[in-house]
This record gives C-alpha cells, structure tokens and sequence, in this order.
C-alpha cells in the first residue's frame, strides 16, 4: 500500500494536468477508493492524505459534488482525530459550496458557527461545538452532531456553566431518542433537569419535564408520562412567560390518544387549536402539529375529506417552514388514508413522497418500510415487498422496537409463502413463533430464573447438610439410628408427597371432564338458537336470505364441531363463528340493528388461542335483550378485542335499554350464564390464571345500553 501510494503521490503532482479526462476520472475513483479504505480501518490521517488528492482532481476537472464529497469525508476524518476546528472548517466549506444555507434553514446556525470558527477560550468553545451540533442536526447528520454535542456539555460542566448544561443537555437527549437510545436520552433529560433545577429556571424545567413525559410516551409507560406532562402544563400555565404553552397542550393531547383517552386527545387540541394563531402561545411549528392532530382525528371518526384536508395545510405550513419531519408525515398520512379507502397505488405514491424527506430516526424508517411492503403486497409486487422486509430485519435497531418486528416477521412469512419460498416461509414462520413465545414469556421466564436461583442455594444448603450427616455417621455411630429415623421419616414425607400429586391429578382430569360436558351443553344451546333463527326466516318465504343464512350456520357448525373437544380455538375462528351468528340474528330481526367487529390493529388473531364458545353467550345477551323492541332509534352492537398482553379484554356494548332496564329471563340466564359461571371457575382452577367479567350500566355516562367486560386469558 505504501508503495501504491508513492506511484500515485508522483503521478499527480508530475503529469496531473498531462492526464486525459478518462484517466482523471479512473485516479479520482481510485484516491476515494483507498481513501474510504483507510477511513474504514481508523487510519483517518492516511484518509485525508487521499481525500485531499482526489480533491484536487475535482477541482481541475470542475466536478463540485466531488468536491462537496471530499470536504466532508475531510471533514469526518478530522472529527475522528479529535480535531475538532478542522473539522467544522471543512465542513463550512461543504456548506458554502452546496449554497443551501438558506434551503435547510440552517442559514442562523452557519452564520453564527463561521463567527466562532478561530475561538480559542472554553466558553467560544462551548458555543462554537454546540451551533455546530446544530447545524449538522439540521443537516441530518444526527450521527456525527453527537460527538460535538458531548464536547460542548463537557466544556459547559468545566465551566460550572448550568445553563448551558440544561440547553446542550437537553437537546444532545433528543438526539439519542432519534436515534433510538431511549436510555442514554432519559439520563440526558435528567441531566439537563437537575442543572435548570440549580437556576431555578421554571420554563426550562417544564420544557424537560414535557420531554421525559414524550419519551415515556413512547416507551409505552403512560401513566409516567402523563405525570411528567401534567407537571410541565401545571408549571407552563402559573408561570408568566406562556410562550408556547400550544405545544404543551398538543404534548398531552398526543399521550391522551396513546394511552386510548380520545375525549382528551380532541379535549387538549381544541385547547391547543384556540390559541394557535396567537403569537405569544404558539409558532409555526406549533400549528403545523395542531393539524397533524386534527387530521388523525377526523381520520378516526372516519372523515376522510376532512382529513385530506387538515394533512394537505400541515404540508402547506411544513414547506412554509420547511419543516422536513411535517412533509414526511403528511405525505405518509396521505398514504394511510388512501390504503384504507383501497387505493393502494395512490397510497405506494405518497410513501414515495415521504420518502424524501426521510430522517436518521431507525423507529420511522422501519415503520416506512413495514407500510411500504405491506401495499406492496396488496398490489403483486412481492420481491419489492421481500427487499423493504430483508433491509428492515437485518437492522440491530429493530430490536428496540417490538411491534415493528413482529410486524416485520409476519410479513416475511406471508411474502415467502406467496413467492413459493416454502423453505424460507417455513423459518420466518419458526422465527414468528419463537419471537411471539419470547414477548408472551418474559415474565415468566424470570419468575423460573428466580425459582432455579433458590433452587440451587436451597441444594446447596441440603448438600452441606448431607454431608455434615455423613461426617456424624462416621464418626459416631451412635448417632445411626437417629439416621435411619430421618431416613424413614424423609420416605413418609415423600409418600405422602406422591400420594398428593396423584390426588392432584386425578381432580385435574376430572376438571378437564367437567370442562368438556359443558362445552357439549353449549354447543346444542347455541345450535337451537341459530336454527330457530334461520326458521323464522323460512316460515316468512324469505328462503333466499334463508339459504344464504343457512350456509352461514353450516359454517358455524363445522367449527364447532371441529373445536367442541378441544381445550382452546384460535381468536379469528372464535370471532368468525360470532360474525355469522350475529348476521343471522340482524337478518332475523329485520336488520333492526347494526354491528362492528373491532380487533386491535396489529393483532395477529389466527395465532392466538381462547377457550372456545365463552364470548357468544354475552353477544347473544345484548341482541335479545338489549336491543329488543328498540322503537325510538336503530340499534348498534360493538364487539372490540384489545390485546392485553398475556389477557385478551374482550368488550360487548350495546346502545339498547341497559342492564338495569332489562327484564330478566330465568331460562335464557340459568343457560348462558350459569354455563359461563361454571366454566370460569373451572378455567380459573385449571389455569391458573384470573377470568374476569365485569357489567356496566352506560347510563352511568349518560348514554343508553350495556357494555360487558371480559378478560380471557391467552392460551
């Protein structure tokens, strides 16, 4: 290598400019080529040496991307040596070429690095590190901002300098979270709120209490983060200075909605939407978020039109702005609404679009390439779908994100199966499963390294023990029959051990017994039903609906068939033999009601497994006795399954007369639910495991009808 390097040192400086523009163009791919190998390997000075060669070919030959290049490979090397002066100037020098100062908005920070580029004390130091982090955050170059905002909060704690500690401390944590290290960030918010707590500055402590809130939004935890939330808005609405206390209430609004409170999601933007325009609450940052939220909630009542209408203003105001991050969401946004209206290729188009405005934040980028290939796959084009798959698995960073991966996983099977990838479908299916077992088990996973851990001491201790015994033994015989005493003693403890495990058993397959005789007596009660339903129609001539309906109860009765002697039935199949039973009662009673199935998004229902034939007593509950002779208005019927982890909360509500309200039914109630009581309790003994049901008067809340509440536990 060195000898290469001299050949090439020679040729550029003798016979440089003797050169044709073809061998020009082959020693600049060779200088870059060597100078990315040297740069790969840690040898960053060797790396500038031919950066700086192939530099000043570009120049010759006028190639200013090239040159933009180099300076910032120059400039990266530089950084890597510690060189910090170096490499902001060659980095300004990047900036100064690509003329977009004023495009990236990044016009304030240049401006004011390229003031403090010759600063020699900490304090200038401080500064000129920290505008420059800035300025490459700016950049999207989030990776290598992070380096000098260390430098920067190094500097700022040498100089005992608080404030600067909260601002660069702040900030440097939001890098982290963009970058997907959630506890570096929490540590850096922390930080950053003890330095302002020493100032006893009251907006910036409510600015960091408002981002641990964000962060344990994001983490899931979000009763953590409403608190910290609703300490910033407290602090935000006493203190004089309300600058931006719009965002503050967006912040709330956003954790509302993650945690499922949506009257407090429209609640807090109303609140933020009423003071947006006022420039003391609010910037333009601020508004494009208020439409954001507005957008996402009409698209969960389902108004589409106005949704179009409240993403294409956040995109009119995020170019205004040039708000990168509020371009991309529009557009994505966009692409959600046309997938849900069935226009994949519309909504591939919008993907298309955001991907232009795409940041270093792993969490969107995998989320993109899951939506990507998911209307990929809705429109053939499969291999694409594989590729976006294959990036999105292949990247450390999905394992930060648990939903993305199973997401990624279920994809990846269904893609392989499709292509005739049965090998490959085969392994992703067992990579599925396994990843599925892993998130369930968790817990339980610990409790057992838990018990082996007192296992072992408890050994241990009996191995001491025993050979202590052994020791006594022979040494003093005496001690022999007091040895055997303990011995027989041990057998008979033993004895009675098995003997109870026996008991156990045999009470367990008696149980089993019990479970499966009352799904039997299930099984006929639901049948009765259902064909008196289909009867009715008969009798009234309606035999086309009766024939369509009766293929529907044939459905229903193979799965019960097939799953009446078994422990569990998989969710989909459960909610399958529920909808046809539900269309034959609403045909029945001349579509007197309406209904809504309502799985969680992201639920992979074929895959987990309930006691069967438990929830259709409750919905057969609420058509026959909660939306009977409903005169004064039509009926509605909602049925939503929300996965709870390792429970499944499954939710009947109907709008009818209320649970107070209903005459009761001796018979219907001694079959249903007496059926039902009895197979709680046995579930319960078998597994282990609490199923709960709880009812509720919507009158309560000043509404009409009944909502159950069951929690099943997953199988």
């Amino acid at each position: 290598m060195r000898v290469l390097k001299s050949v090439f040192f020679i040729l550029f400086f003798i016979n440089g400019h003797l050169f044709s523009q073809e061998v020009s163009d082959s020693l600049i791919r060779v200088f870059d080529s060597i100078g990315d190998n040297y740069s790969k390997h840690f040898d960053n000075k060797n790396a500038i040496d031919f950066y700086l060669k192939s530099l000043n070919f570009k120049k010759i030959n006028g190639d200013t991307l090239g040159v933009i290049k180099d300076y910032e490979n120059i400039s990266y090397s530089y950084q890597q040596l510690k060189e910090y002066k170096k490499s902001i100037e060659y980095q300004l020098r990047a900036i100064e070429l690509k003329a977009e100062a004023e495009k990236l908005q990044s016009g304030v920070y240049y401006e004011k690095v390229k003031k403090l580029i010759n600063a020699d004390d900490s304090l200038n130091l401080t500064r000129l590190y920290y505008r420059y982090a800035l300025l490459l955050d700016k950049m999207e170059k989030k990776n290598q901002s992070i380096d000098f905002f260390i430098q920067s909060l190094k500097l700022a704690h040498e100089l005992n300098y608080d404030k600067a500690v909260a601002t660069i401390a702040n900030d440097l944590a939001g890098e982290y979270w963009d970058l997907g290290k959630d506890k570096l960030s929490i540590l850096r918010y922390e930080e950053a709120l003890q330095a302002a707590i020493n100032i006893g500055d009251s907006n910036r402590i409510a600015a960091i209490y408002l981002n641990i809130g964000d962060n344990y939004k994001e983490q899931g935890e979000f009763e953590k983060g409403m608190s910290y939330t609703v300490k910033a808005l407290k602090i935000k609405e006493s203190v004089k200075n309300t600058s931006r206390l719009c965002f503050y209430y967006i912040k709330a609004a956003e954790l509302s909605k993650a945690s499922l409170n949506y009257p407090k999601w429209k609640e807090y933007i109303n609140k933020a939407y009423a003071i947006m325009n006022d420039k003391d609450y609010a910037n333009e940052m601020d508004k494009a978020l208020v439409y954001q939220n507005l957008g996402e909630i009409a698209e969960y009542e389902n108004d589409f039109d106005k949704a179009f209408l409240f993403y294409d203003t956040l995109l009119i105001i995020s170019e205004k702005i040039n708000y990168l991050n509020g371009m991309r969401i529009s557009y994505s946004s966009k692409a959600s609404l046309y997938k849900k209206e069935g226009k994949p290729e519309k909504a591939l188009a919008m993907l298309n679009e955001a991907d232009k405005y795409k940041t270093e934040n792993p969490f969107y980028k995998i989320g993109a390439n899951n939506s990507k290939a998911e209307l990929y796959m809705q429109v053939g084009e499969y291999e694409k779908a594989l590729e976006l798959l294959k990036e999105n698995i292949n990247d450390s960073v999905i394992d930060n994100y648990s939903d993305n991966k199973l997401q990624t996983l279920q994809m990846l099977y269904k893609v392989n199966t499709k292509l005739g990838n049965y090998k490959d479908a085969f392994l992703w299916n067992d990579s599925l499963r396994s990843y599925e077992n892993s998130l369930r088990n968790m817990k339980v996973r610990a409790k057992i390294a838990e018990i082996e851990t007192k296992y072992e001491t408890e050994k241990n201790k009996s191995l001491i023990g025993i050979l202590r015994t052994k020791n006594d033994y022979y040494n003093q015989q005496i001690k022999f029959a007091v040895f055997l005493i303990i011995i027989l003693l041990a057998a008979i403890v033993v004895g009675i051990y098995i003997n109870r495990i026996n008991k156990l058993k045999a009470r367990y397959r008696e149980d089993k017994l019990k479970q499966q005789l009352l799904r039997t007596q299930m099984s006929p009660h639901f049948i009765f039903n259902a064909l008196n339903s289909i009867q009715q129609l008969i009798l009234q001539h309606k035999n086309k609906e009766a024939g369509f309906y009766l293929s529907k109860f044939s459905s229903i009765s193979r799965i019960i068939l097939e799953y009446s002697a078994k422990e569990s039935i998989p969710l989909d199949k459960e909610l399958e033999v529920l909808e046809s039973y539900i269309e034959i009662e609403r045909l029945r009673s001349g579509n007197e009601f309406e209904y809504k199935i309502e799985p969680d998004e992201n639920m992979e229902t074929e895959f987990m497994e309930i006691p069967p034939m438990i929830i259709q007593p409750f919905v057969e509950n609420a058509i026959k006795h909660g939306l009977k002779g409903l005169n004064d208005r039509k009926g509605f019927l909602l049925l939503k399954i929300i996965d709870k982890g390792e429970i499944i909360r499954v939710v009947i509500e109907d709008n009818g007369v209320g649970i107070n309200s209903t005459k009761p039914d001796t018979g219907h109630k001694s079959m249903a639910m007496n059926i039902f009581e009895m197979r709680r309790q046995l579930l319960q003994k078998q597994l282990k495991r609490k199923l709960s049901i709880r009812f509720v008067d919507l009158s309560v809340e000043n509404k009409t009808g009944t909502r159950v509440i069951i929690e099943l536990p997953v199988l």
